[in-house]
């Protein structure tokens, strides 16, 4: 990026703190590495993220809009394959970017409510779930439906901790007997039928 800007720089700045976020890590992820990654003044990103935590909300921000949009194109009128689709979206989603996910979910951000933007962003992902869960369920008691969006989250967001270690780890210990990889293994290669089978409890 160069040091003089025609257009929009806080966009500039902003596509450039995602990629060094996903290259790097968020922890690496501060106001001057940006500047200085950038090629801008040192003062150029203060114009637009006074913390580090409003560049971190920033980039969060963005990583919700992107899983929301890749969860929320399914709509077709089997709701339990929306689910599943959509299920198989936030994964990818969540391999594909791991170090943003890991700011979106983490402690960086301590109060997304000093954020409008970041808990709206956040929220509707959730709000999306629900719905789309809500259609598919015959039991409509909003409790019912509260508690199971909860089970779905913790499966989906589970599963892409469980397959992000699945990438790292040997192979050796892959197939190693006794050890929960295989399994991992097996159901990586069939992410349909297994999210197909969790679905069919509820």
């Amino acid at each position: 990026m160069n040091s003089y800007h025609h257009g929009n720089l806080k966009k500039e700045l902003l596509d450039c703190a995602l990629k060094m976020c996903e290259r790097d890590g968020y922890t690496k992820l501060s106001i001057r590495s940006l500047a200085k990654e950038s090629n801008v003044s040192q003062t150029a990103p203060y114009r637009h993220f006074k913390t580090k935590e409003d560049l971190y909300a920033e980039v969060a921000i963005e990583g919700f809009n992107k899983i929301h949009k890749a969860i929320s194109k399914y709509d077709s009128n089997n709701s339990k394959r929306n689910l599943i689709d959509g299920a198989k979206a936030y994964i990818k989603f969540g391999l594909k970017n791991a170090n943003t996910y890991d700011l979106m979910f983490g402690t960086a951000i301590k109060d997304f409510t000093k954020y409008p933007m970041l808990f709206e962003a956040a929220n509707k992902t959730y709000l999306h779930i629900r719905s789309t869960f809500k259609e598919f369920s015959k039991n409509k008691d909003d409790l019912y439906i509260e508690e199971s969006c909860i089970d779905i989250w913790a499966k989906i967001h589970g599963m892409v901790g469980l397959l992000r270690k699945l990438e790292v780890v040997p192979v050796k210990l892959v197939e190693m007997p006794d050890t929960p990889f295989k399994a991992i293994n097996l159901i990586s290669k069939d992410l349909d039928s297994y999210l197909e089978k969790f679905f069919n409890k509820f």
